[in-house]
């Protein structure tokens, strides 16, 4: 009886010795994990709380909720989102991006021999503006870095009336709709974002 009680000590101490030791290996797991459901849960809220603050601009076209966490969520580095601050590189970099894709949809169409010449003219004016949107997205940048936020706020202010002005283009003369609506005014969502996330001048943060 000594003998196996001596025996059932032993498994039960080595048993319970495993299960420490399982549970000390399994902690900084734990830890992890859990940090990084903080963080998500952090991200999720400062995107939900910056874009319920861009649905509320008076701006048109309108932000919708879904179109702005959407595109922000969508970025790599949205997920590491800690401020507003930190929300305004990652939509200048979506706007650099969506710009580019304006510039060759219009490219692509303008080789459409068929278009006619007031829808072309329109193409032409919005080929011009979106062409300037790399250099001025750059510029909104260079602003930030420097903290002058006013002049940062009003190239961004600069960015929405370029997108409209593309798309009144084709509501002159000649009324026509824009082939490039959609495309337009989710840029210029973009920027309305972009200048609702833009710290205020007088901002101390």
């Amino acid at each position: 009886m000594k003998i196996f009680s001596t025996k059932t000590i032993t498994i039960t101490t080595s048993y319970s010795n495993r299960t420490n030791s399982m549970m000390m290996n399994s902690y900084p797991c734990f830890l992890a994990f859990f940090s990084i459901l903080l963080v998500s849960v952090s991200c999720n809220n400062i995107i939900q709380e910056a874009c319920n603050k861009a649905v509320k601009s008076d701006s048109q076209p309108k932000v919708t909720f879904n179109f702005c966490v959407g595109s922000l969520e969508k970025h790599p580095k949205g997920e590491m989102a800690r401020s507003y601050e930190d929300l305004v590189p990652i939509t200048l970099h979506i706007m650099k991006s969506a710009a580019k894709h304006v510039s060759f949809i219009i490219s692509k169409m303008m080789k459409t021999k068929s278009m006619d010449i007031h829808t072309r003219a329109g193409l032409e004016v919005c080929a011009q503006l979106y062409s300037l949107a790399d250099s001025d997205v750059r510029r909104i940048n260079g602003y930030l870095k420097a903290k002058d936020y006013f002049s940062a706020k009003t190239g961004a202010s600069g960015l929405v009336t370029s997108s409209v002005t593309c798309e009144d283009v084709f509501n002159e003369g000649k009324k026509t709709v824009s082939p490039i609506a959609k495309e337009n005014n989710d840029f210029c969502r973009l920027a309305i974002m972009l200048l609702t996330f833009i710290p205020d001048a007088k901002s101390k943060k």
